[in-house]
């Protein structure tokens, strides 16, 4: 009976060893597993998202949030206002710029936000050729040398939030009008160009966070909020005329869908 034991024993091992070899074999071997990441920044449903390419041979990527407005030849109204940031060659960027008719030829003006680690601090007043080739496309020449992509989203991390303008522009402090709210905030206002017109705000209400891109049309000013990762989950538009910058000692009055004081 023992030998018999033995041997049963011996059987049921190779059983179970072959019954294990067969299901390990059943284990897929994952041999080059490549994970595509999903794009995850969109400049929101309320400005317009574009990728940039360098037309030289420059290495780098940024974004531009782009806001259309009405401007057409003959006016002072922007036919476009935009935030950009990003990096060339390593060097971090971001600015704020408008184009507006002269003749039949867009002519942009932008200057660089400094003073929050960013590398690169330059002005430019009206040195830009914007061309907006078709529906998706935007190319701008002269002191740049690039082209705009119109994407739904891409692969991009923003800079981290500014929390001052630098010397290219009217920087004022935000608070609320009638005293009624608690936060504060930041409006680089641009100097080149038309003045008053294009501004780039961020900051807080109720800790809420925010970030937008604000200039002129016929009927006034309006404004579209950057909605992106890293910008604030605050996400609205305000059509033009719906807002009224009032100039006071010291800055101006933002009343209408707004009620600020920027001083």
């Amino acid at each position: 009976m023992l030998r018999l034991s033995m041997k049963s024993l011996a059987l049921g091992s190779m059983v179970a060893l072959s019954t294990a070899t067969t299901a390990f074999a059943q284990i897929p071997v994952l041999q080059n597993l490549h994970l595509t990441q999903v794009p995850s920044f969109s400049c929101g449903p309320h400005t317009q998202t574009y990728v940039v390419k360098p037309l030289d041979n420059r290495q780098g990527r940024g974004i531009r949030c782009v806001k259309l407005s009405e401007g057409r030849p003959g006016t002072t109204i922007p036919k476009l206002a935009w935030y950009g940031e990003g990096n060339w060659g390593g060097a971090t960027y971001r600015h704020v710029g408008q184009a507006i008719y002269r003749g039949s030829n867009l002519v942009g003006f932008a200057s660089d936000i400094h003073g929050n680690g960013e590398d690169i601090n330059n002005n430019f007043p009206g040195n830009l050729k914007v061309q907006i080739l078709n529906g998706s496309t935007i190319r701008v020449t002269g002191a740049w040398n690039e082209e705009w992509q119109l994407v739904q989203a891409t692969n991009y991390k923003p800079l981290p939030r500014p929390k001052t303008c630098g010397g290219y522009f009217d920087e004022y402090k935000v608070s609320d009008l009638a005293g009624n709210r608690n936060g504060e905030g930041l409006r680089c206002v641009l100097r080149v160009g038309p003045n008053n017109t294009t501004w780039f705000g961020n900051g807080n209400w109720e800790g809420s966070t925010y970030s937008h891109i604000g200039t002129r049309s016929f009927n006034g000013s309006g404004a579209g909020d950057i909605c992106g990762k890293g910008f604030g989950p605050i996400c609205n538009t305000f059509g033009w005329g719906s807002l009224k910058l009032t100039p006071v000692t010291g800055g101006f009055d933002v009343t209408g869908a707004w009620s600020e004081k920027w001083r």
